[in-house]
């Protein structure tokens, strides 16, 4: 018999216990490891003298820099697990019983670490008399803490507000609302400020072969992060366009491969798409593996990070704006088609021709746009032809421009005929369209059933003259909630097989009928019945305060990188003049 509390097993609370104990351990064995300061001091100060004496000796960074990215990557792991693992939760198996599940404990503690991470900085900076940052009497704080810190905070606060915004609005299941993009943008950027630690400290640093792998995985944690905004995709029940995806791993691409080139010099990009796999592959063996969910499928990034090698093979890293400019378009052509390969033989996600040609014009306009802010990020690391303000500008205003183009989700005027036979406790499903042709340029157009213990999804054969088969028998009864999903450029519309009743919101059930004449409408509709009306005021807190946010988080990563400056011994200038900084 296993015990479980609300949704989940007592043993599962170990991935959340087991982790903590481990960083205690650690710790302590950090402090019994470190050297004996000359002066004599307090009890707390000597603790923090002595483990900040192991860090130095064991990474070559100061103990500030050292403490703050080990801490940081250590928090921000368990955050991106339980993310995943509660994303993975609801699609397989629906709403929470309670607040506090072992995914959002880690998420909390996650985030509530980076905000620790930067405090654990501050104090050993000023224990150290560290020479950075800001200093007010005995207390020395790095800028990069300083943006750690408030982007921690950000994101921490995004968990109470996301209740209210549940509240007001109903209980979403969606990756894309305010809260949970606030939540995410302040982890997931928090990997930028501790690059930027790395930078901060290099004037003081010599990195051994450890220290330089932090900094690698850090370049490939700073990947994983910016990928998390693809995860409904990564699970295969995406809720906006299809055109999303080639847009962010393009994004994606730019914005963490380009300064990872200028930060590690040749092979940077490899080296941290290196560190990304792992992190990726661990998270999907933890989800799919661990705890038998549906396994999250993700980008290789393989063919965008050997074209950003090649140009800086090609063309140096010095003159920053030709590298960005031209990293940019080849990724967003050679690299997104490497990726689109990638996605079509590993059935993935079905990649259809009809997004060809907006991927094709809007894809450069992303990669280009985040590989001028990435190779803007790169002057913390190594001296260059810096990238001009109005550029930056030019660049967040495009990509702006270029992620608001897919949002709207309408619906056509299109409905159906299915027809369901059952094999054994499974369905094959029959869908003739009306109008024949509703499906021809599609974009995606699947059955996808989920919530009922996991995630099963079909393709539809195209049988002639409007006519429909699913690839596969799926389930349609119980608790699993069983649509028919069509995408037409802005139109993403779906049309229920079979629904559950869902007492807590007052929702019917939609049996699943042999044969029933559906009406596809907007896909929210159906995806989300926990949605309902509710008042102007908690939007506008949201959306306001999530741009507001963003707003200074890039101002403080921003100034950041202005400050931090690069130093210690550099590598003799290669062909091109350039030099590797750490």
């Amino acid at each position: 018999m296993v015990a479980v509390t609300g949704n989940f097993p007592l043993e599962q609370w170990a991935y959340v216990i087991g982790p903590l104990i481990a960083y205690v351990a650690v710790v302590l064995g950090l402090a019994a490891a470190g050297t004996m300061p000359k002066e004599r001091s307090g009890v707390v100060k000597l603790f923090f003298q002595l483990i900040s004496s192991t860090l130095h000796r064991i990474t070559g960074f100061p103990g500030w820099a050292a403490s703050a990215v080990m801490n940081g990557l250590f928090v921000l792991g368990l955050a991106v697990f339980g993310l995943y693992w509660d994303v993975a939760w609801h699609i397989d198996l629906g709403r929470d019983r309670e607040l506090f599940t072992p995914p959002h404990t880690m998420i909390v503690l996650g985030l509530g670490g980076i905000v620790y991470s930067a405090v654990v900085a501050v104090i050993f900076a000023s224990v150290d008399r560290a020479p950075v940052g800001a200093r007010w009497r005995a207390v020395r704080i790095p800028y990069s803490a300083v943006a750690l810190g408030v982007l921690g905070l950000g994101g921490l606060v995004a968990f109470p507000l996301d209740n209210l915004w549940h509240q007001a609005y109903g209980l979403d299941v969606t990756l894309w609302s305010p809260t949970h993009l606030q939540l995410v943008a302040g982890g997931g950027f928090a990997t930028v400020a501790l690059w930027l630690t790395i930078a901060e400290s290099a004037r003081h640093s010599r990195p051994n072969w450890f220290g330089r792998t932090l900094h690698v995985v850090v370049a490939g944690a700073t990947l994983v992060a910016v990928t998390t905004f693809q995860g409904e995709f990564d699970y295969g029940v995406p809720q906006f366009q299809a055109l999303y995806l080639p847009l962010l791993i393009a994004a994606a691409a730019g914005f963490a491969l380009v300064p990872a080139r200028i930060a590690l010099g040749p092979g940077g990009a490899l080296k941290a798409l290196l560190a990304y796999l792992v992190l990726r592959v661990s998270i999907a063996l933890f989800v799919a593996g661990a705890l038998n969910h549906t396994l999250p499928r993700f980008p290789l990034y393989l063919v965008p990070a050997l074209c950003v090698e090649g140009v800086a093979l090609w063309l140096g890293t010095q003159r920053r704006v030709r590298f960005a400019l031209v990293c940019g378009l080849a990724i967003g052509t050679v690299g997104l088609t490497g990726e689109s390969a990638w996605i079509t033989l590993s059935g993935w996600f079905p990649y259809s021709s009809s997004l060809l040609l907006k991927t094709a014009l809007l894809a450069p306009v992303a990669a280009v746009a985040t590989a001028v802010v990435g190779a803007a990020l790169g002057r913390a690391f190594s001296a260059g032809v810096e990238i001009p303000g109005r550029l930056l500008a030019v660049a967040g205003l495009a990509l702006v421009a270029v992620l608001a183009y897919p949002l709207p989700r309408n619906a056509g005027e299109v409905a159906a005929v299915t027809r369901l036979q059952q094999h054994g406790g499974l369905t094959s499903v029959d869908v003739q369209l009306d109008p024949p042709d509703a499906a021809r340029d599609a974009t995606a157009f699947a059955i996808v059933a989920w919530q009922g213990g996991g995630r099963i999804t079909a393709d539809l054969n195209d049988q002639g003259g409007g006519h429909y088969v699913s690839s596969r028998e799926l389930p349609v009864t119980g608790a699993w909630k069983t649509v028919v999903s069509l995408q037409r450029g802005d139109e993403v519309m779906a049309a229920a097989i079979h629904l559950p009743s869902d007492p807590q919101i007052g929702a019917a059930a939609v049996t699943a009928l042999p044969e029933r004449h559906v009406v596809f409408q907007q896909n929210t509709k159906v995806l989300l019945r926990e949605v309902h009306p509710g008042p102007v005021w908690p939007a506008v807190l949201a959306y306001g305060g999530l741009g507001m946010l963003c707003a200074g988080w890039f101002a403080l990563l921003a100034l950041a990188t202005v400050r931090a400056r690069a130093g210690g011994m550099p590598e003799p200038p290669n062909a091109h003049g350039e030099r590797g900084a750490l």
